[in-house]
């Protein structure tokens, strides 16, 4: 059996955008909020010429769905035209079965015009079907907010060479370099996204991507084309990207940390220098204040345009300021963690450390260390600095069921300030990690302590169990880093390993740190983010010149590329040596890779994103981008661990061609959204979202705008 998942974007451009003044801002707030309601499918029992069998109203427009199929109407333009397109499916069958499916509760009532006009009752639907539109092919559409969806469903023996598209009413018809169709229509864009085809097994689980792409057919009239598959299986089209944004100014524009929260946004932070940011009516503060400030957004990628920007503030003081970390609770706050040199950093009463340490003769490039949490309707709700005279570089930032912040990273500090119940009092070497442990309500950190060798650390990553336990990673050229437990790795095997671990902050030294171990190979190895997975495993990735690397059996690339790859690795702590590391593989191509960010979902799928140099990167047929760019590529890739070799890839894409791109971060939504952000020096070529539904369609200028990513 073929199936086929398609989706029309429906993007209107009615004229110019208006500015409101500030009474009307209330009304555009509300009616932006109905625009995004679910497309619900509702009868025709008059309030409609006869023709139309069902529609679905957005704010947008109207969907028709009629005998023939669906016509797509834009809300009337300022000259009161209406802008309709009608598809129908050229030498298909004329009278299908049209079928309701998935009754919803709700009925909508009429009452306008005499009583004889009134309906009420009317009936809802989640879905129709059109029954054999074609020999042996069905077709079910159903819908997202502003978003037509439909499955085309083919049965054995079916050909997919029969399915053309015709497009009646339409100005111009393409294909565009993304592959997505663009139809126009007097100011209307309706983009109906490229086909991704994929079959799975239903035996083994495994997934197999199959080739699919759209094809002229005439002036009006478009094909699909799908590679060998087998025919006996399904065949689904998906992912489609839904969102894409630049957000920066004139200035440099820099994302260092990615989140997801329980509401679906998307949430980042960094710093900029751009002074021409334009902060939402609830930040903290609606300027720049210093050289660089930290600035904070909120992204809703199932919004268009502006409206897809939620949140927006800078945050800082007279010098540097930069947020390296975010987390976000339930509630929707906002903690982010990083470091600055402001003297005037804005703090709140309940501050652990209410003074700058560096004094009057530090060198402008050390800064201490700041943790912040942000109300997005109250405004700043804890803020306070933390560290000695040297440097403090926060990377990891985690909370724990009870509400505690947790906070890891690296310091030069010889005096940082460090709690009675540390693991280790002092520093000991020129640079070790740091860890604190926060409690809102008091004044005096709950912990704080040094970690390290008589060298240097890099402590890179941090992640936080609901228990408060905390699991690290850190880089480290010390050979005599503490270790403890059932130690898989007793000494460096390189010149720059990895050091892995877990603390309990609720004991006191010794006690405090239950796990340490080195890993790595003969060569380099360098952490750049830890996360735990759903059943409570740490995935730690990062970079690796060393091809003697450990990885396992069941990687998805076990060789390495030759010019340094990516890296991802599950490892049990609280296992045996020999069982320690679960997994390992290498990311990426033959280039140079670095894997910067990890997440996985609750089916236990890893993501990971960075930045590429390789032209032979793993990549799949249905990516956003499938083209190297002869740059520095930012990348994201979807994987399954249980699965071995190629064939673990489910997804794999390039973003941004040619210049510089990096995604320094990666997550996913309660949808199955999959999230990456990061920074560029120039256009995202091919990613055509950018372009129509952003809230920053190209790049601002300066030397670095952030971008955002969703695709699902």
């Amino acid at each position: 059996m073929f199936f086929q998942r398609s989706c029309l974007a429906v993007l209107f451009f009615a004229g110019p955008a208006l500015a409101a003044s500030g009474g009307e801002a209330p009304t555009l707030r509300a009616r932006a909020a109905m625009t995004r309601l679910p497309l619900h499918f509702e009868e025709n029992r008059g309030q409609w010429n006869s023709e139309v069998l069902y529609a679905a109203r957005s704010g947008s427009g109207t969907l028709f769905l009629t005998a023939r199929g669906p016509a797509v109407a834009a809300a009337p333009g300022q000259d009161g035209a209406v802008r309709r397109v009608d598809i129908s499916l050229l030498r298909g069958n004329p009278s299908p079965k049209v079928e309701p499916l998935d009754r919803l509760p709700a009925r909508t009532d009429y009452f306008t015009g005499g009583r004889s006009r009134w309906r009420t009752g009317v009936s809802q639907y989640a879905k129709i079907a059109y029954r054999s539109v074609y020999q042996g092919i069905d077709i079910v559409y159903y819908g997202n907010p502003d978003q037509l969806e439909y499955d085309l469903l083919l049965r054995p023996g079916a050909d997919p060479r029969a399915i053309r598209w015709q497009f009646r009413g339409a100005d111009r018809i393409e294909i565009t370099a993304a592959g997505d169709l663009r139809v126009e229509r007097a100011g209307a864009a309706f983009v109906q996204q490229r086909p991704v085809v994929y079959q799975d097994d239903p035996r083994t689980g495994q997934r197999r991507t199959v080739g699919g792409r759209y094809r002229m057919a005439g002036r009006d009239t478009v094909g699909v084309d799908v590679s060998d598959f087998d025919r006996s299986r399904a065949l689904v089209i998906d992912p489609v990207l839904n969102y894409a944004s630049f957000i920066g100014g004139s200035s440099t524009d820099i994302i260092n940390a990615v989140t997801a929260g329980a509401d679906g946004l998307i949430y980042v932070a960094g710093y900029t220098t751009s002074n021409d940011l334009q902060p939402t009516y609830n930040g903290v503060n609606g300027g720049i204040t210093g050289g660089k400030d930290v600035f904070v957004a909120a992204f809703d990628p199932n919004r268009y345009g502006g409206q897809s920007l939620r949140y927006l503030t800078y945050l800082g003081g007279g010098r540097d300021d930069s947020a390296t970390a975010i987390a976000v609770d339930a509630k929707g706050n906002i903690y982010i963690a990083g470091n600055t040199n402001s003297s005037d950093f804005p703090l709140t009463g309940n501050s652990v450390q209410t003074a700058l340490a560096l004094g009057t003769t530090a060198s402008v490039f050390n800064a201490d260390a700041f943790v912040a949490l942000i109300s997005q309707s109250n405004g700043l709700l804890y803020s306070t600095y933390f560290g000695g005279t040297g440097d403090e570089l926060p990377y990891g930032l985690g909370l724990d069921s009870r509400g505690f912040i947790y906070v890891g990273g690296t310091t030069t500090s010889t005096d940082l300030p460090v709690t009675s119940n540390a693991y280790q009092a002092v520093s000991w070497g020129p640079s070790d990690m740091f860890f604190l442990k926060l409690d809102l309500n008091a004044t005096s950190p709950a912990y704080a302590s040094y970690l390290g060798g008589e060298d240097r650390e890099d402590g890179r990553g941090l992640a936080v169990a609901p228990s408060g336990l905390v699991y690290f990673a850190a880089s480290t050229l010390s050979t005599e880093f503490p270790t403890a437990g059932f130690v898989y790795q007793n000494n460096p095997a390189g010149t720059e390993n990895l050091v892995i671990g877990v603390m309990d902050m609720t004991q006191s030294g010794n006690a405090s740190l239950k796990y340490a171990t080195y890993f790595g190979g003969s060569l380099i190895d360098e952490v750049r983010q830890v996360t735990l997975d759903a059943q409570g495993r740490l995935l730690v990735a990062g970079w690796t010149v060393s091809p003697d690397f450990p990885v396992t059996a069941t990687a998805m690339r076990s060789h390495y590329g030759g010019s340094g790859n990516g890296f991802v690795v599950r490892v049990n702590p609280s296992a045996p040596p020999s069982k320690f590391l679960e997994y390992g593989t290498f990311v990426g191509g033959s280039g140079g890779d670095v894997a910067y960010a990890v997440t996985s979902d609750a089916a236990g799928a890893i993501y990971v994103a960075g930045y590429t140099l390789s032209p032979d990167f793993p990549i799949t047929a249905d990516a956003l981008q499938p083209q190297f760019g002869n740059g520095a590529e930012a990348f994201l890739v979807k994987f399954n661990p249980a699965v071995t070799g190629a064939a673990a890839l489910l997804y794999g894409t390039y973003i941004g061609a040619g210049g510089f791109h990096v995604s320094t971060g990666v997550a996913v939504a309660p949808d199955g959204s999959m999230y990456t952000g990061g920074y560029t020096t120039d256009a995202l070529d091919g990613i055509a979202p950018v372009r129509d539904a952003a809230y920053q369609p190209g790049f601002n200028g300066g030397f670095t705008d952030g971008f955002v990513v969703s695709v699902k």
